[in-house]
């Protein structure tokens, strides 16, 4: 029986997935939608697939899968959800969504004697890619950028229900004006970026999600690995290391066409940074201008993001670890490795989860870093 998830504490589940109540049991199931988002049937024609998530990325959530060809599917408009369950041990199944899928034309081969469909698939967020304003689409002053947001997101066909915008007060400062052609997703990323919110992304369940940025130096550790008795991990983590031209200098001017341009620059100026301007003794400057942004104490918190980004770069890590659903949008993580002699704070970019019992979960991470 699969029972919700919402049944069992979040110490029981990491327990069951850290295989601390004995060995993990896991299965795969497929669930075609309809544009609506509402169950059709279960796909029994899936022959394998994976699941990406990349938080750097345009659309962060992408997924391949192979497939029978199967006369059900509407490739035009039905989408896929794929799911992971596992075991408790009390005998029922819990069941981790891995996203809602809209899928490409596939391409259509012979393979084992049946005929097979090679399909990429990607987020709900493409609908806004694909969208764009037929007419010019105007944002009057004193406007809440909340408002502004859901409005074109709705304009996409976006059920409000599947919205999680997180609410401000905060409104813009002078009119504004996308013009005909402009994606809707770089409309909403730009308003988001004006109030230092994270870019729009869609989360597991298919909710498209932005809230304010906060550096995950202020983030409380969400997952630890560590090579322990109850380690997930594979021995076979990898650190890059880059020094050369990280700034320590980050200056950015915002033009707001109806007030004086505002400008700040932040200086990495911490000694126990490697890459600051005491550690250095010298200056490297990143220098951006940017059109609009909502006010000054957004502007200094957009720099200091910029600059907490720029400095992590020199302290990437892959490793991978048994299948882990838990992950989804930047998480903060704690990494522990004795034999690499790893222990340190990190913010994982980007993961890759194959739908397949045994398979291996891929993550890359940047070390977060006291700028």
């Amino acid at each position: 029986m699969v029972i919700a998830r919402q049944s069992y504490t979040k110490k029981q589940m990491l327990d069951m997935l850290f295989a601390k109540t004995g060995s993990r049991k896991v299965k795969f199931r497929y669930d075609l939608l309809n544009r609506d988002n509402q169950k059709i049937t279960e796909l029994k024609s899936i022959i394998s697939g994976d699941v990406s998530f990349n938080s750097l990325a345009e659309i962060k959530r992408t997924a391949k899968f192979k497939i029978k060809e199967d006369e059900q599917i509407n490739w035009l408009n039905d989408r896929i959800q794929p799911f992971i369950l596992f075991e408790m041990p009390d005998n029922n199944w819990v069941e981790f969504s891995m996203g809602i899928f809209i899928m490409s034309s596939p391409t259509r081969v012979y393979e084992d004697n049946v005929i097979v469909k090679n399909v990429d698939a990607y987020d709900l967020s493409l609908i806004l890619k694909q969208d764009k304003f037929t007419d010019r689409f105007a944002i009057s002053r004193g406007v809440k950028y909340y408002d502004a947001i859901i409005k074109i997101l709705c304009s996409a066909g976006i059920d409000i229900n599947d919205i999680d915008i997180q609410q401000t007060n905060k409104v813009l400062d002078r009119d504004i004006e996308f013009e005909i052609g402009t994606e809707k997703k770089i409309a909403i990323n730009q308003l988001l970026t004006e109030i230092n919110y994270t870019s729009l992304f869609v989360d597991e369940n298919g909710i498209f999600t932005s809230y304010q940025y906060i550096s995950p130096s202020d983030r409380e550790v969400e997952i630890t690995y560590q090579d322990d008795q109850f380690s997930v991990l594979y021995p076979d983590i990898q650190q890059e290391l880059d020094l050369f031209d990280i700034a320590n200098v980050f200056t950015v001017v915002a033009s707001n066409p109806d007030t004086l341009p505002l400008s700040y620059t932040y200086t990495n100026d911490n000694a126990n940074s490697i890459t600051s301007t005491v550690s250095r003794g010298r200056k490297i400057v990143d220098y951006r201008e940017i059109e609009n942004i909502s006010d000054m104490n957004t502007l200094e918190n957009y720099v200091k993001r910029i600059a907490f980004e720029a400095s992590q770069v020199y302290g990437h890590v892959t490793f991978n670890t048994a299948i882990m659903p838990i992950h989804g949008y930047s998480n903060v993580l704690n990494l522990k490795d004795s034999k690499m002699g790893i222990n340190d704070k990190y913010s994982e970019t980007s993961w890759r989860i194959p739908l397949e019992t045994g398979g291996k979960m891929q993550h890359t991470a940047r070390k977060v870093v006291n700028v």
